[in-house]
């Protein structure tokens, strides 16, 4: 029996609208068909979704009420034009949205233009990647810029200890391009003698013990074997929870050096020129005693010719004496003066404080001020540098006096020895009988170029708390029942 070609093609035809309609119907974007005055009359579930209209609520309503305002898309299509571009549109709720629109002309069999049909997907989430993204890379690209352009280095070392990230500040401070650096074990940059410290506060491999900030100083070894001197604030890298290293702020501390030790040494002179009455009188009663032995001598020898060996060898030995002790003296203010390198060797803090007591005491004598000491039975004995720990005590009797003048008053050194954090400790106390300290600035007497007196430098008490930290101990101040008391603590041995 021969087909039926007519009833054929119409089979196809009503099979294909059926086959189209389904797939137009389930899509999941927003499939939209107006006539040419805008009306809706096709409205699939995609766009049900999208614009949270149902169909009754929607078809045969104007396509403008989906929030299209310009450009005039059917102006467009009645011209058998196809429109794409990104629009504005609107969900029932009033919310707008960004959205990527295709609409073409709608044509009969003649291909006349008959309607229009439009496709929409949203584009919140892409829009909202898009801008993540680019703020992601722009704050990128700006921490990249500011770590960049610091003025400290930055190292990070991964969680083995080597390291994988510098930035350009580093490299100035070492000497090292970045690939000669990145990759390799951070002990490689270390002084030898400062390496155990530095293990010692990085901890690598052991989360517990790198928990929280760490700021110590080191040395480093540059490029050209140079060693200098660095401040290192050393925190740990995470990636949410997970640990993902170390990261290290390395400072160059030479010029800081330099100009603490020119402090130290100024705030020196400072206090040599306030000694200079006490040195004086220091020198000039030996000096005396010598310039009155030799009269008496040249007078014996004139006057009878001879002089007795006995009486001569009295005589000279009380000018070896006062020689001698002018010698001493003029020592100790030599030594107290000159710039000496902070070596620190094992010393006795009762001897430290006599010799430092010896530039002081005359000139507390001449006010009416005493001195007294309570030294422990046992002596004392510390890791440190002489020269500076004089200073201390210098800075702290002299401040004392002050305090006292111009009443008469008292001074009292006190030594004595603690056990605390599995360590001795000596303590030295210095207590005066002066006005004590007003509330209002005892938190800040210990800044630097803070004073209340009128030819004060403010550098005396900023410099000992310094000197005493870097010996590993703490300078506190308190007031008492008739005064004042400055401690130092310091580790024993």
């Amino acid at each position: 029996m021969p087909l039926d070609w007519e009833k054929v093609i119409l089979g196809f035809k009503r099979t294909t609208r059926q086959f189209l309609e389904d797939i137009v119907e389930n899509i999941s974007e927003s499939f939209i068909v107006t006539d040419l005055t805008g009306k809706i009359v096709f409205f699939n579930k995609g766009s049900e979704k999208l614009f949270l209209y149902s169909p009754e609520e929607i078809i045969g309503k104007h396509v403008a009420k989906l929030g299209a305002i310009q450009p005039n898309v059917l102006a467009e299509i009645r011209n058998g034009n196809t429109f794409r571009g990104e629009l504005s549109l609107m969900r029932k709720t009033g919310e707008r949205f960004p959205s990527s629109i295709i609409c073409i002309p709608l044509r009969d069999e003649d291909g006349r233009t008959m309607g229009m049909i439009g496709a929409a997907r949203d584009l919140t989430e892409e829009k909202e990647r898009e801008k993540a993204e680019r703020e992601i890379s722009r704050l990128k690209e700006f921490n990249d810029n500011l770590i960049a352009s610091l003025n400290d280095g930055i190292q990070i070392i991964d969680e083995l200890g080597y390291i994988t990230y510098i930035n350009k500040r580093f490299e100035e401070i070492t000497g090292y391009r970045g690939e000669e650096i990145i990759g390799k074990y951070y002990g490689a940059l270390i002084a030898k003698e400062a390496f155990e410290r530095f293990a010692k506060e990085m901890s690598i491999g052991d989360k517990e013990e790198r928990k929280g900030k760490k700021v110590f100083e080191s040395t480093f070894v540059t490029k050209d074997n140079r060693k200098i001197p660095i401040l290192v604030s050393s925190s740990s890298l995470y990636e949410g929870k997970n640990s993902k290293g170390t990261i290290n702020v390395i400072t160059d501390i030479t010029e800081i050096n330099i100009l603490k030790e020119e402090l130290f040494q100024s705030e020196k002179m400072t206090l040599l020129g306030k000694l200079a009455g006490e040195i004086a009188h220091e020198i000039n009663n030996p000096l005396g005693g010598l310039i009155i032995a030799t009269q008496m001598l040249i007078e014996d020898i004139e006057k009878k010719g001879r002089v007795q060996k006995k009486a001569l060898l009295k005589e000279l030995k009380e000018m070896e004496n006062d020689a001698s002790r002018c010698r001493r003296f003029i020592g100790k203010v030599l030594n107290f003066a000159k710039m000496i390198p902070e070596e620190k060797t094992m010393l006795n803090i009762h001897n430290m404080i006599e010799d430092a007591l010896l530039l002081v005491q005359r000139q507390a004598r001449l006010e009416n001020i005493r001195i007294k000491k309570y030294f422990s039975d046992k002596d004392i004995y510390i890791t440190g540098n002489t020269n500076n720990l004089q200073q201390v005590i210098i800075n702290i009797v002299n401040n004392a006096r002050e305090a006292i003048l111009p009443d008469q008053g008292e001074i009292t050194l006190k030594t004595y020895m603690k056990d605390g954090d599995r360590k001795k400790w000596a303590y030295i106390e210095i207590n005066d009988t002066g006005k004590g300290i007003p509330r209002d600035i005892m938190d800040r007497i210990f800044d630097s170029f803070f004073t209340t007196k009128p030819n004060g430098t403010g550098l005396g008490l900023s410099v000992s708390k310094r000197i005493i930290e870097e010996h590993g101990g703490k300078l506190m101040v308190r007031n008492i029942p008739g005064g004042a008391s400055l401690t130092i603590s310091l580790p024993c041995g």
